[in-house]
């Protein structure tokens, strides 16, 4: 049973890969109290939870009933990072800060956090591999195993995430801004490849 649990959890893991998301989450919550960084970092790893569980759930049925391919999401999660990769570089640190006369900061918990950081289309795919494939045990013990997984990464990840703090303080206000910029760069560069992977997938499926 120990061997099929970790043939979920460790490609998913593996495929969520929380420590590379935390640099964004260091750039995108920079100007946030300690407890605002707490709170999105917790909204965070609990919307990503929710979206994987409902993929393992009912992800094959969704996906097919609106005739949507995984390459599909890989293209829509690239653009949508795109945009948050560019405002990143043009504004710096002033990324995520209210318009002016509002007094709330924007909330990044869902987007691009969750989505399509940590739940993105890789994640999902495997989580509705995991349900597909793992045969040898009933459906009811993959789905156990599935949640649990998916729950036990997002704590590592919310744990990964609290060491943003760290990061902050070391790297200063004008380090911050500066890596903020170079991290909406990384950021446009990995949408890119979000959005290529899908087209070569969506390519790869034409007979051409």
């Amino acid at each position: 049973m120990i061997e099929y649990f970790l043939a979920i959890f460790i490609p998913l893991f593996i495929i969520v890969n929380p420590s590379s998301t935390l640099a964004l989450f260091s750039a995108l919550t920079s100007s946030y109290t300690k407890k605002d960084r707490k709170k999105t970092a917790k909204s965070a790893a609990i919307y990503a939870a929710i979206l994987l569980i409902i993929f393992a759930f009912a992800g094959s049925g969704i996906l097919s009933y609106l005739q949507i391919q995984i390459y599909s999401l890989r293209i829509a999660g690239g653009i949508l990072l795109a945009f948050v990769g560019l405002d990143m570089t043009r504004r710096g640190q002033q990324f995520g800060e209210s318009p002016p006369g509002k007094e709330h900061k924007a909330d990044f918990a869902l987007v691009p956090l969750a989505m399509p950081s940590l739940a993105g289309p890789g994640a999902i795919t495997v989580t509705i591999v995991s349900m597909q494939t793992i045969i040898e045990i009933n459906w009811v013990t993959r789905i156990i195993f599935t949640i649990i997984a998916i729950l036990l990464t997002m704590v590592i990840t919310y744990i990964i995430f609290l060491s943003s703090g760290f990061v902050i303080k070391a790297l200063g206000k004008k380090g911050m801004d500066a890596f903020t910029r170079v991290m909406g760069l990384l950021t446009v560069a990995i949408a890119i490849q979000f959005a290529l992977t899908g087209l070569a997938s969506w390519i790869s499926t034409l007979n051409l």
